[in-house]
């Protein structure tokens, strides 16, 4: 029998979904759900970014209160707020939505990639020796390590700013990370796009996964000290001085927040949404601002951001462009097709009219259209 294309896409949308099919699918995108609010979580936490300042003894000497904004209270602010700016910015737009590829062999490749990664920079972290205590010329030494670019920076970001100013600053850094980290998530909840859940949330689980295991083997390799330890002793901020956790190169906050704002703006491109020049405008916003308050906050140096921003973009960039649709999906690739137009209609009697047949003749779509209607 042959039959036209119309035909055979209204007998499989015809065909019902199974019970225990459907439940599996839901099950899945749960479990995509979940995936990629823990990888987003852990992204807030940014390796070992947070400083632990002990109280001091010396007296006179201004010890660093909580801030107004606590850690937790800017993450949840920010996370709220990025799901809210995603779904007020997502439209569909009348135009057909094409679907991104799905995962195949190279997503396992990356994803075992980024572990490795991730568990070779614990493993550099455990054979990293103890710092002996500097004698007065190796510590004169290592202010000159750092290069005049960031030392300028640094002193027009910084300044005289008070610690508990910075402290504040560093929470406000985690509130924009959230809000670049949670933005795609409230775009695509609010948005009606084929496969999310197992191919776009994925695709951006897995590119902030590979930014943050990158990151944090290069920390773990580099060493570099943060500025607030650097230059503690010398400024006599606070005594004790924190602990030199020796990984600010290069910010692991600045790379999410790019990897986020970057893939968001890619699939928003890849799916002709209507706010997409929207999407990439907010999300870049935040991400610049979480870079900017990274410095400010004295936690990095300027390279520390800068390298930070070329990571994450590329990463942002460059997992989605793997899973890009094939070609651009045309209204008549998903709308129903329109109803053949017939030239001929032959009605066929068989079986002393027991049943009976419709053979049609005409065209559809510019070729050859012959259907034939069997009733029994």
């Amino acid at each position: 029998m042959i039959d036209n294309a119309g035909e055979i896409l209204a007998k499989r949308s015809a065909r019902p979904v199974d019970a225990g099919e459907r439940s599996g699918e839901i099950l899945v995108e749960l479990r995509a759900v979940w995936l990629v609010l823990v990888v987003l979580l852990a992204a807030a936490a940014d390796g070992a970014e947070a400083q632990s300042i002990e109280p001091g003894t010396a007296p006179g000497v201004p010890q660093p209160r909580e801030p107004i904004l606590s850690l937790w209270e800017a993450r949840l602010v920010g996370a709220a707020t990025g799901l809210a700016l995603g779904a007020a910015l997502a439209h569909r737009p009348e135009a057909p939505i094409p679907a991104m590829r799905p995962l195949r062999g190279a997503d396992a490749i990356l994803t075992g990639s980024a572990v490795a990664l991730y568990l070779s920079a614990g493993l550099l972290d455990r054979k990293r020796p103890e710092a002996a205590p500097a004698s007065p010329a190796t510590a004169a030494a290592t202010r000159n390590e750092i290069n005049g670019f960031d030392r300028n920076i640094r002193k027009v970001a910084v300044g005289h700013r008070s610690l508990e100013k910075r402290l504040l600053l560093d929470h406000l850094s985690s509130s924009t990370l959230m809000v670049g980290l949670f933005q795609p998530v409230g775009m695509l909840i609010a948005t009606d796009v084929p496969h999310k859940w197992s191919r776009d949330v994925p695709v951006m689980a897995e590119a902030t996964a590979l930014t943050l295991s990158v990151n944090a083997f290069v920390k773990h390799l580099t060493h570099r000290s943060r500025p607030v330890a650097h230059f503690c002793e010398s400024e006599h901020a606070v005594i004790p001085c924190p602990p030199d956790t020796r990984v600010s190169f290069y910010s692991g906050h600045t790379s999410s927040a790019f990897a986020a704002a970057v893939a968001a703006g890619t699939i928003a491109d890849f799916h002709h949404l209507e706010n997409r020049k929207w999407i990439w405008a907010s999300g870049l916003t935040f991400a610049t601002a979480t870079g900017v308050l990274r410095v400010m906050s004295d936690q990095h140096y300027a390279t520390d951001v800068l390298t930070g921003m070329a990571a994450g973009g590329l990463a942002g960039w460059l997992i989605p462009k793997l899973h890009k649709p094939d070609r651009e999906v045309s209204p008549l690739a998903i709308a129903p097709p329109s109803a053949p137009g017939v030239i001929a209609a032959v009605p066929v009697v068989l079986l002393a009219g027991r049943s009976a047949a419709l053979v049609t003749v005409g065209s559809v779509g510019g070729g050859p259209y012959v259907g034939i209607h069997w009733k029994w």
